[in-house]
């Protein structure tokens, strides 16, 4: 081999060897696209997804499931804490609404429940645990219209956080909030 071809050897070994550790770092960073559904195991997920047959004569919903044992496993995951192993300490991005818990001095949201669907929490009876996240954003949040989908990403762990408001089992830490665009 020639001088000239080890040189070009070693320069390309060089080359990729910083490259590595910049190829691990973006796996590391890598953001996940999330749906709700996704956060939801799988035993929860079949149990809403076969609902039982509910009617709107006589009494309430929770009479009529109560009054069903066959609706076991559905009732369990109207208030299931079990979370998805595999979203667990990821970095994911979702899109839902803000249900504020916390102000700072300034009056921005720096603590709120993300949820899947407008209402939740406040005038409706909350999702499943499973279905909400509490969410911390240091830098905080001028919430201008409640009405507004936003689009959360951050670090997700498995931690359960209860509030007069409803039980989240799943915590963020946010890295950045913003208006979501369908």
């Amino acid at each position: 081999m020639s001088n000239k071809q080890s040189r070009v050897i070693l320069l390309l070994s060089l080359v990729a060897a910083l490259l590595c550790p910049v190829v691990v770092h973006a796996q590391e960073s890598e953001v996940l696209a999330v749906d709700w559904v996704d956060l939801m195991s799988q035993e929860d997920l079949d149990a809403i997804l076969n609902a039982p047959q509910m009617s709107h004569d006589g009494y309430g919903w929770e009479e009529q499931l109560a009054a069903n044992p066959e609706t076991e496993a559905y009732r369990q995951a109207l208030k299931s804490f079990n979370v998805n192993p595999d979203l667990v300490n990821k970095r994911i991005m979702l899109p839902g609404f803000i249900v504020p818990t916390a102000y700072n001095d300034e009056r921005k949201v720096t603590e709120f429940f993300l949820v899947p669907f407008f209402g939740a929490c406040i005038h409706l009876p909350p999702p499943p645990p499973n279905q909400i996240i509490h969410v911390s954003y240091e830098r905080g949040l001028t919430l201008e219209n409640f009405y507004d989908a936003h689009m959360v990403h951050g670090l997700l762990t498995a931690e359960t956080v209860s509030h007069d408001l409803g039980d989240s089992a799943y915590s963020m830490q946010a890295e950045g909030v913003s208006i979501y665009s369908y």
